[in-house]
């Protein structure tokens, strides 16, 4: 068969076998002489109609396979809110591919076109009209062939008819049939480029089964090709709101539906099943991104080498015009098109890794927490690495698990995803470096390969360098987990600091683990400024090197299109190394973060579940973890079904033990036990999160009205709910900080009880509450039928219970001691008199709601009155992001000011800023003595080769020295401003009153010492660096372009221009979205820890651990949202600014040409160079002054809270001789010299202008006396205390302590003088000895006699040899892996015994017999008990009252002791008691005086369930 059948059909220049491309290449060979054959055999074989059958035979295939295994079940139209075709680009597309076929017929008809053409533009035009059928997959199918095929056909065309043109010689008219066909072609595929593409919903995701929220497209889903690629478009109306106002989250764009974290969770879940550990699971989790990542980023590497070529190209014609054989605006566009391509795909791999860097953050931070969810604490060994340091050395700090979780979820997950740049280097930097060596040699033969050899030569050593740093950087990581823990352990605890006025011992502490911390961190940054010098340096050198060879050893000249290409080469090779060396920084960091990620992973033990059915424990050993000596053994209980089960026994015994080990929190070693899967559990230390009263009850449960309201009644909250100025819409603060104890345990007992779980469980929750309250709570909940039908296991000290209860259960030592059976037994309420109570009730929490409202000013409290609607978790979370944004306030734009001036003094910040000039000085300078050097040979004035190459050589040094020394200056300067600024932080943070922390989550103060802290450490003095060095090197640039070719500067003024105000709207909207994801970000933190601290209680409700993931994951949905957002603001200024200086490097490449002869050719390729680079000096100062201000924001947000203002200034009180005259405000040297209090007339408010809460106290305390303050939940009781530690206002009257008036003094100065014993005993991580002494004044003879005054206590003595049970949540909230929890054997608690944090591996009564030691060791005249033995048995109880009365009485007549008590028994025979109702003490006397006078003291004795006990000691004491 040959071709002359079908000639009359046009189809005459169809080859056939018979034809073979050689037959062109030969005709060609006759035809064109030019050198440039290709060019011609190129355009002849597009036109012989090869590639467009290819094309539609292809697509014609792709389509039949797509329809035959599509599954039909899918076909469906648009979904949700999104729109279907859009009209009118629709009707475009048409009209323009019709337009197209008919001019292409038209053209083939005259012979000017090919039939071929005419084939492929009707089958897209047949298949544009197929894709109006309603399906939406198919649709979205078919276009994508359209476009291909127009865009393929566009293509060819060009290469038919316009390729040959770059062809010097070649001139031909083109037929006015293809310019029609080709314009209208590019037209339709412009339309296409810029038409906004229809949504794919989540259902047509086969492959997809989660529930996902998210219904609406996002911008990103439905904007056009154009805009997703090059333009970003679809952010320019958030640009716009940003350039005008503040931006809130609701206006951030919408999270597309494919970055939901539930499939982002179940997609990792996979690839952990396969990768194992976390490196491999990172790899499987998102391969697709990865790939692209690297295709992205080796093509721009690729593109960026054409700018270099075109340059090489123009220069030599601008050398020698006449034997150039291609037209010069090939160059031109070429330096158009090289750069703008660079750009596009540079972008796209930047948009593809930050998208990847926030679905690793979400993915990884679920895992995370769901692992913690799901597991048991970890053993002490597991991150026993974490805290030593180098060979054996080990950390005096422990962490704890909220710290280590809050650093793993922070600045490790961070550190991972600053790695991504791993795929730059693999792929592009590589690739990049290949080309360029290859370009060098090609320019300068031999001579580069001797350059290229030593550069490889010396390749090592960077090497090396990069080896030490990942030993440091372990290290680093490890000193800053323990700071973390520490910060976190002891704000969480700053009540406690502040009573004892421990703040300078705690700060010392911090100081001290900062202070390695940051050796580490001067040392990385020691070998990072040598491993960048290395890296910049050695291109620089072997540069040197070749321009030797080249010229004294080859003899060649330097013209200007080599010695410019090849600078420019070789500064390209110089980046790239010196990112990979940046880079290996980031990947030290990374694979240390991953092993501890592994780690973490690897050693959990899942949670045991235990077998569903009734409660009952047989024959079973509980241990808490496998390193415990202390055990539960061979216990044997059949819980009574459906009834009462109490639980006592002494401190220490295993109480709470037995409840954990029900909970499945302990490890069974032996036996077995079955529970229901569904069990609500009330711990000792009450535990709430940071919601409303509400929502704490409901605890995530249905509304229920009536059930609701009979459970707020029978826990006594009502009459609370009144008090609250929101009711129970009340914000109960972080760890419930807005409540009292009573009230806290009662809102904690209320969400058990309101549950529908079959088993509750409380632990002690009747020892935070007056008699009357456990009264009411007996009565209303235990003896009515509000438990009817549930299993209740009861923890409890209250001896009049156990007798009432079916089973009775009695531990000790680990042991059951006896079980007693009452079945059938009757529950009788404790005599209650009505209106009494009801009298009582009436101040019931006065104090409480005014503390609340006063400290509560800056605060945002949500929801309405209880006839309201109280806002969701999930909007009041929405507004906290918002809100703490907003108040951030705008960052000043010169703020860098302040920051430098932490460098050390202002000489020093200027000598950095003149480093900067004079490195950026010599970079230009080496380029313009090229030039000199060039321009010699041009004029025959090169003679003396050495004088020209030394002063290079002196001049590339010079750049070296200056960059080393720009690069310590910033260094050094950033580590001292860092470690200033910390000290200033910490010190700020334990001195602020307390009340600012009710306002404040100690989550996001944790935030601003880990994420912020690690930016102002690492980050942020090298972006002020990079920053004044891109505004040195623009103005260098530009000044010397303009000075060759003034003209130039025009367009270099409209670029910078078009760059300051797309700059101008970047910075103002980037910065508000920075501090929108900085916010967001801290409500993970509170998430983390609040669940932390609840776990028992959380995983003790069935499917309640599912319910707070999903709350995380719409935590996490709000953070995604604004990651997306900012990182994709970068990608929208890039580009515009890319595509502005790269018409400026077109317009410079333009004016050398028509500047020709009349400029020197050195020059002009000088010019060039600096001209190709102004498009990435400017965007990268755009983007260096973007990103310095939104670092800007972590030392913002560092510095807001350093300089929050302190309880009290040094000056805030004159010198004691000014108030010489008035004997009540000096301050003797000796004093306190006793304990006597006097209170005259004193009334007191929390807030200056909030309600009294106490009301003309008078009362006089004598030395030596033993005071109880008792009185009802929330009647000033704790205010009274409080007052004597300066924590309140006296807005009148005087509190006199041992005569001095306690206003005229420093608090602190008071706080030293006076001990408190509080109600939650509060214990460090470290030793006993620190936990006795954190200043380290005291001497340990006195500690140990402490230690030896307490030994009698029975709880102390527990087990000498084994671990301690631990607290009443039941649960570990950090392991210190530097301690074991064995004590020395036969010593029992000694000074060197390890503490856990918050005491865990102690009972609570332990804890609180230390707590005793510790106000014992201070011998101070005044010790103030705050209900320190409500929650103890009465054996310790006895213990502790025996050993403060030998205290007492050993040590003089001088110390007073004051006491809050709800059980009366321990206050019994103390020699005075004030009765306080309503903020006013109405009654004080004797217990014997009161009981006599049948008041308020006498009613409470009624309702103690004690009251025979007590009339009895008080008639045998009479």
């Amino acid at each position: 068969m040959d071709k002359v059948g079908f000639t009359h059909y046009g189809w005459d220049a169809v080859p056939f076998r018979s034809q073979s491309l050689l037959t062109f290449k030969s005709a060609y060979e006759k035809d064109n002489t030019t050198g440039l054959q290709w060019v011609h055999i190129l355009s002849h074989f597009a036109k012989t109609g090869y590639l467009q059958l290819t094309i539609v035979v292809a697509s014609f295939l792709v389509i039949i396979r797509y329809l035959l295994h599509r599954p039909y079940s899918k076909v469906s139209g648009p979904e949700g809110n999104s729109h279907g075709i859009s009209l009118p680009f629709e009707l475009s597309s048409q009209i323009l591919r019709a337009a197209t076929l008919a001019f292409t017929i038209v053209a083939a008809t005259q012979n000017a076109g090919r039939w071929t053409d005419v084939t492929t533009l009707a089958y897209a035009f047949v298949l544009g009209i197929l894709r109006l059928i309603n399906d939406v997959e198919w649709r979205h199918v078919a276009l994508h062939h359209v476009n291909a095929i127009l865009t393929g056909s566009l293509l060819i065309l060009f290469v038919e008819e316009l390729l040959p043109y770059i062809d010097a010689d070649f001139s031909k008219d083109l037929s006015p049939m293809v310019i029609c066909s080709v314009s209208i072609l590019t037209a339709a595929v412009l339309v296409a480029l810029v038409t906004p593409r229809e949504w794919i919903p989540p259902s047509l995701n086969l492959d997809f089964h989660e529930e996902i929220p998210i219904k609406n497209p996002s911008p990103e889903e439905t904007c056009s090709w154009l805009e997703y690629f090059v333009t970003y478009e679809w952010l320019t109306p958030l640009m716009l709101r940003g350039m005008r106002r503040q931006v809130t989250l609701d206006e951030l764009p919408t999270l597309p539906w494919y970055d939901d974290p539930n499939l982002l969770l179940s997609r990792i879940r996979k690839a952990r099943r396969k990768g194992k550990s976390t490196f491999w699971t990172l790899m499987y989790f998102l391969p697709k991104e990865l790939t692209a990542m690297g295709i992205w980023v080796a093509f721009a590497f690729l593109f960026e080498l054409i700018a270099p070529y075109a340059m090489y190209k123009l220069l030599g014609f601008l050398t020698n015009p006449e034997k150039s054989l291609f037209r010069p605006w090939v160059w031109l566009i070429l330096l158009f098109v090289g750069p703008l391509s660079r750009s596009v795909c540079y972008q796209q791999y930047i948009f593809t890794s930050t998208r990847l860097v926030v679905r690793v953050r979400t993915a990884l931070t679920q895992e995370l927490y769901y692992k913690a969810m799901d597991s048991m604490e970890l053993d002490d060994d597991v991150f026993a690495e974490m805290t030593t340091m180098g060979k054996g050395e080990k950390l005096k700090q422990g962490t704890t698990s909220t710290g280590r979780l809050a650093n793993l979820m922070s600045a490790d997950i961070e550190s991972i995803v600053r790695a991504r740049d791993v795929v730059l280097i693999i792929c592009g930097v590589s690739v990049g470096t290949i080309v360029s060596l290859w370009g060098l040699y090609k320019l300068l033969d031999w001579s580069a390969l001797v350059g290229i050899a030593a550069m490889i030569l010396l390749s090592p050593l960077p090497l090396l360098i990069g080896r030490r740093m990942v030993g440091i950087q372990h290290d680093m990581k490890r000193i800053q987990d323990s700071r973390i823990s520490a910060v976190s352990e002891y704000l969480a605890s700053i009540r406690a600091i502040k009573y004892f006025s421990w703040e300078d011992a705690i700060i010392n502490r911090i100081n001290e683990i900062r202070l390695g911390e940051q050796k580490k961190i001067w040392s990385l940054n020691m070998l990072y400024i040598a491993l960048n010098q290395l890296t910049e340096s050695i291109p620089t050198l072997s540069l040197v090197l070749i321009f030797a060879l080249q010229v004294l050893v080859r003899k060649e000249p330097l013209t200007a299109d080599v010695a410019f290409t090849a600078i420019t080469l070789v500064r390209t090779l110089r980046r790239n190394l010196s990112q990979a060396s940046q880079m290996s920084r980031g990947l030290t960091a990374a694979s240390v973060s991953i092993k501890r990620l592994d780690r973490y992973f690897n050693n959990t033990i899942p949670l045991r579940y235990h077998p569903d059915g009734p409660l009952r424990i047989t024959n079973a050993t509980f241990r808490r973890n496998k390193n415990a000596s202390f055990a539960l053994k061979d216990i044997s209980i059949d819980f009574v079904e459906g009834g009462l089960n109490v639980v006592t026994g002494p401190s220490g015994s295993g109480k709470s033990t037995l409840l954990m080990s029900i909970l499945g929190e302990t490890i069974l070693e032996s036996g077995e036990i079955t529970c229901p899967k569904d069990i609500a559990y009330a711990s000792q230390s009450p535990w709430l999160q940071n919601e409303t009263i509400r929502e704490n009850i409901l605890f995530n449960s249905p509304f229920e009205q009536v059930r609701y309201d009979r459970v707020i009644n029978a826990c006594g909250l009502p009459i609370d709910f009144n008090e609250f100025p929101e009711r129970d819409g009340t914000e109960v603060g972080e760890n419930g900080a807005s409540l009292s104890g009573g009230q806290k345990s009662r809102v904690a007992l209320a969400r058990a009880l309101y549950s529908k779980a079959s088993v509750i469980l409380l632990d002690d929750v009747f020892s935070a509450l007056d008699s009357k309250t456990s009264a009411l709570l007996w009565q209303e909940a235990f003896c009515g039928d509000l438990l009817k039908g549930r299993t209740v296991v009861l923890v409890t000290q209250m001896p009049w219970i156990a007798p009432q209860a079916d089973l009775s259960i009695t531990l000790e030592n680990g042991l059951v001691k006896n079980v007693q059976q009452n079945i059938g037994v009757v529950r009788e309420s404790v005599t209650l008199d009505s209106p009494t109570l009801d009298n009582g009730n009436v101040d019931a929490t006065a104090e409480t709601a005014a503390s609340n409202d006063a400290h509560g000013n800056g605060t945002v409290v949500n929801g309405n009155k209880s006839n309201g609607e109280i806002k969701s978790a999930r909007d009041r979370n929405r507004e906290e992001v918002t809100q703490e944004a907003m108040k951030t306030g705008q960052t000043a734009r010169l703020q860098f000011f302040q920051y430098m001036r932490l460098f050390g003094n202002p000489v020093y910040a200027m000598l950095a800023i003149i480093m900067s000039t004079l490195s950026t000085a010599t970079f230009v300078g080496t380029g313009l003595w090229i030039a000199v050097w060039v321009d010699a040979y041009g004029k025959d004035d090169a003679y003396d080769i050495g004088f020209y190459l030394g002063i290079y050589a002196l001049w590339s040094v010079a750049d070296a020295i200056f960059n080393g020394l720009t690069y310590i200056a910033y260094e050094n300067g950033g580590w001292y401003a860092a470690r200033s600024l910390h000290s200033t932080f910490i010190k700020a943070m334990m001195s602020v009153p307390l009340s600012w922390y009710k306002a404040t989550p100690v989550g996001r103060v944790i935030n601003r010492f880990s994420r912020d802290m690690d930016s102002i450490d690492t980050t942020l003095a090298g972006m002020l660096r990079l920053c004044v060095e891109m505004v040195t090197r623009l103005g260098f640039q530009i000044a010397a372009v303009g000075s060759v070719l003034p003209i130039f500067m025009l367009p270099a003024a409209a670029c910078c221009a078009v760059g300051i105000a797309a700059g101008e709207m970047y910075t103002r909207t980037s910065v508000a979205v920075k501090r929108l994801v900085a916010s967001s970000q801290s409500p993970l933190f509170a998430q983390f820890a609040d669940s932390l601290a609840g776990l028992a209680v959380i995983r003790a409700r069935a499917n309640m651990p599912q319910i707070f993931s999903s709350q995380l994951a719409d935590k996490l949905r709000v953070f995604e949202k604004a990651c997306e957002a900012q990182y994709n603001c970068n990608r929208w200024v890039a580009l515009k600014v890319d595509m502005a200086t790269t018409l400026v490097t077109v317009a410079a490449g333009a004016i050398a040409v028509s500047q020709a002869g009349l400029v020197a050719a050195g020059l002009v390729g000088f010019s060039l160079t600096n001209a190709t680079t102004l498009s990435q000096l400017i965007i990268l100062l755009v983007r260096s002054s973007n990103e310095l201000e939104i670092e800007l924001q972590s030392f913002h947000r560092v510095r807001e809270y350093a300089t929050v203002e302190p309880e009290e200034t040094p000056d805030e009180y004159k010198k004691v001789v000014e108030y010489f005259d008035d004997p009540e405000s000096v301050l003797p040297e000796d004093w306190p010299r006793s304990g006597q209090v006097e209170f005259r007339n004193v009334t007191i408010k929390y807030d200056v202008d909030g309600p009294e809460i106490l009301k003309n106290i008078n009362l006089k305390f004598s030395p030596g006396e033993r005071v109880a303050v008792v009185g009802r939940t929330g009647s000033g009781k704790s205010t009274l205390v409080l007052s004597l530690l300066r924590f309140t206002n006296i807005v009148s009257g005087q509190i006199l302590f041992d005569g001095v008036d306690i206003t005229k003094f420093p608090r602190r100065k008071l706080r030293e003088a006076l001990t408190i014993i509080p109600q939650e005993a509060v214990l460090f991580n470290g030793d006993v000895r620190s936990n006795l002494d954190p200043t380290g004044r005291i001497s340990p003879e006195t500690l140990e006699k402490a230690l030896q005054y307490c030994s009698g206590i029975a709880s102390f003595q527990y087990h000498q040899n084994g671990e301690r049970e631990q607290n009443g949540s039941g649960h570990s909230n950090g392991i210190n892996g530097t301690y074991s929890d064995e004590t020395p054997n036969g010593l029992g608690i000694t000074l060197s015994t390890p503490v856990k944090p918050k005491g865990e591996n102690f009972s609570h009564g332990q804890r609180q017999v230390l707590s005793l030691c510790r106000a014992l060791v201070r011998k101070s005249k005044l010790m103030l008990l705050d209900e320190a033995t409500a929650s103890m048995d009465y054996e310790t109880d006895q213990g502790i009252q025996e050993v403060l009365r030998k205290e007492l009485s050993e040590h003089g007549r001088d110390r007073t002791l004051v006491t809050i008590a709800h059980r009366l028994k321990t206050i019994i025979d103390y020699d005075r008691v004030v009765v306080m109702s309503a903020g006013s003490a109405v009654e004080v006397g004797s217990p014997k005086e009161l009981y006599e006078a049948k008041g308020q003291f006498y009613d409470m004795m009624k309702h103690s369930g004690e009251f025979e006990d007590l009339e009895r000691f008080l008639t045998v004491k009479e």
